[in-house]
């Protein structure tokens, strides 16, 4: 017997991920489902199986805090979806995001009452330096095992080994190629799917030239912040690179 497929999109703040959500509803309707952690926590590998094994109704899932990893089921295939950004434009639009927001989140309000260098101290300072640091590395280093925040040195190669393991890579920048190859591969299970080209939940155009949105940014904020803002994400830019060079490599400038 075939196995029931399940899309499961790994909803990352800020990488269009709520383009992606309006795709699946419109494909799926009252069969997408968003969930997440019980009290603000991961959703981990196990809870999610139990959620698949216990609604066989949901041909789709959405989630900002699943742990980025395939569940091996007896009765279903997971078909991910994931999608990567250029990690200082993805900083440059979450920030901006939180400055515009109105809510009473500590995001929100830090990015309210100073500039941006304020913002990402305190960032670095809280549980969550991730929001700012190495943000796509830290989401993808738990794919196959267990990865202690305090091993960085294994980030790189695990998260490069995650990446390799996810059938269709999408990229923020290229979401029209994105979805037309996501389109095709899940055409294979579901056959009606259509990956149409939606733009939700957006701060900036994504017709604007990529170089363009970082060096404004960096004139933003200074070239001394910029320059620690690229420290602190050297694994994500290694990343970013290798998505580019790897999986979209007509795009690379």
């Amino acid at each position: 017997m075939s196995k029931r497929p399940v899309i499961v999109h790994f909803h990352l703040f800020k990488n269009a991920g709520t383009s992606v959500d309006t795709v699946l509803k419109n494909n799926f309707g009252g069969r997408w489902i968003e969930i997440e952690g019980a009290a603000d926590r991961k959703l981990t590998p196990e809870a999610l199986t139990e959620f698949i094994e216990a609604n066989p109704q949901f041909d789709a899932i959405s989630s900002h805090t699943a742990i980025v990893s395939l569940p091996v089921m007896e009765n279903a295939k997971i078909i991910p979806i994931f999608f990567f950004r250029h990690p200082l434009d993805r900083i440059r639009s979450a920030y901006d995001f939180e400055r515009k927001q109105d809510a009473q989140t500590p995001g929100a309000i830090k990015a309210k009452e100073g500039d941006f260098e304020s913002y990402m101290d305190w960032r670095m300072s809280t549980s969550t330096p991730w929001q700012v640091s190495e943000f796509h590395a830290f989401r993808l280093k738990d794919f196959h095992e267990f990865t202690p925040a305090k091993q960085r040195q294994l980030f790189l190669p695990r998260a490069k080994k995650a990446l390799d393991s996810i059938p269709v890579v999408g990229l923020v920048e290229n979401f029209d190629e994105s979805m037309t190859r996501l389109e095709t591969y899940i055409r294979g299970f579901f056959p009606g799917f259509e990956g149409e080209s939606v733009h939700a939940n957006r701060t900036v155009d994504r017709a604007l030239e990529l170089s363009e949105n970082v060096n404004k940014f960096r004139d933003r904020i200074g070239s001394d912040v910029f320059s620690k803002l690229l420290e602190n994400n050297a694994v994500d830019l290694e990343l970013y690179n290798y998505v580019k060079s790897e999986f979209f490599p007509a795009s690379r400038s």
